[in-house]
């Protein structure tokens, strides 16, 4: 008799113990709208990392240092000093360079350290975002977001990137993140004297 109930006792505790399982595998998180930006936007504390960006099988790369940012794709190589003020962009099928000053509206157009602008879409969209679950994309756990009507996001939840953006146009576009890992070698000003300067 006495095995038997302990025996009933074991079953029940195991049940308690799978429910209880199920129960915290499924809470569901809250993100408000206000939420999912302050996560976005969390992104622009980072001051080093790379990113890059995917689109129709082109890569473009973007390497952040500090007040140097430095964006790469196959025909393009462009550097930008946010502290001094300075931008230059090097056409590598043409072997030219374009020195630039930037002065404060200039600043703001170019000095863009992610690809899609999210600051802006986030102003876009206002509270039209909404939470729809979490995602695992690449390794990275995700947080999957609707903005507006149809546009989805998968928001790496560690870091705030964007890692995948599908628009109502049915276009993807994929980026891969990584932190603490840009050098002052990777955004050195390349050597100009290869290349012929234009106005």
């Amino acid at each position: 008799m006495k095995k038997g109930i302990l025996v009933l006792v074991a079953i029940i505790l195991v049940l308690a113990l799978i429910l209880g399982i199920k129960i915290i595998k499924t809470e569901k998180k809250d993100y408000t709208p206000e939420k999912i930006k302050k996560k976005i936007l969390s992104a622009y504390d980072y001051t080093n990392y790379t990113y890059e960006y995917i689109q129709n099988g082109q890569k473009t790369t973007k390497k952040v240092r500090g007040n140097i940012i430095v964006t790469e794709n196959d025909s393009t190589y462009s550097w930008i000093d946010g502290e001094a003020m300075s931008k230059v962009t090097i056409d590598k099928e043409k072997n030219t360079y374009l020195m630039t000053k930037l002065n404060a509206s200039t600043k703001d157009l170019l000095y863009k350290k992610d690809f899609i602008d999210i600051k802006s879409l986030l102003n876009k969209y206002g509270n039209d975002l909404i939470y729809l679950g979490d995602e695992n994309y690449k390794g990275r756990n995700c947080l999957k977001i609707r903005a507006g009507e149809n546009t989805e996001y998968l928001i790496d939840e560690e870091t705030g990137f964007v890692l995948k953006y599908e628009p109502s146009d049915g276009t993807v576009a994929e980026f891969n993140i990584e932190i603490n890992n840009v050098t002052e070698d990777d955004v050195k000003l390349p050597d100009l004297s290869k290349y012929e300067r234009v106005s």
